[in-house]
């Protein structure tokens, strides 16, 4: 998700595993990080009790404020602060987890390749959430 190579609309049409960047969920925009974690309407609560949290949580801590107008999504990823608030996003939204309704079935090798991707790294997902909750207790 911090390098952008993860299943939204722009990266799987930049990588041609979809048609188009359109989000599967609101159908009207692009499906950037951006989008997923600020705007799109089927995450709205899960948005909005992220961003309280990550408010909350820079506030007591020193570095920068982070909030929802001035925070690039590479920010947020990359604020130690705000791991345990992406964690719960990430738990609690479809977000990352799938890449959106078959566009075609003539496209079944596409999607074949694409569910095969998508276990690798619900995988890889898996392993780096314990690696972080690990690093979080040790703490």
């Amino acid at each position: 998700m911090k390098t952008g190579h993860c299943l939204t609309g722009q990266y799987l049409a930049w990588t041609t595993r979809r048609p188009d960047a359109t989000c599967w969920w609101g159908q009207y925009s692009i499906q950037t990080r951006e989008h997923l974690f600020k705007n799109c309407p089927q995450w709205r609560s899960q948005q909005k009790t992220l961003w309280t949290t990550v408010l909350k949580e820079t506030r007591k801590l020193p570095g920068p404020i982070r909030g929802r107008g001035r925070t690039s999504i590479a920010e947020l990823l990359a604020d130690e602060r705000c791991s345990q608030a992406v964690l719960q996003f990430f738990a609690t939204a479809d977000v990352g987890r799938t890449s959106g309704p078959s566009v075609a079935e003539d496209e079944e090798d596409a999607a074949s390749e694409a569910s095969e991707w998508e276990a690798r790294d619900q995988a890889e997902r898996a392993w780096e959430m314990r690696e972080e909750e690990e690093r979080l207790g040790a703490e």
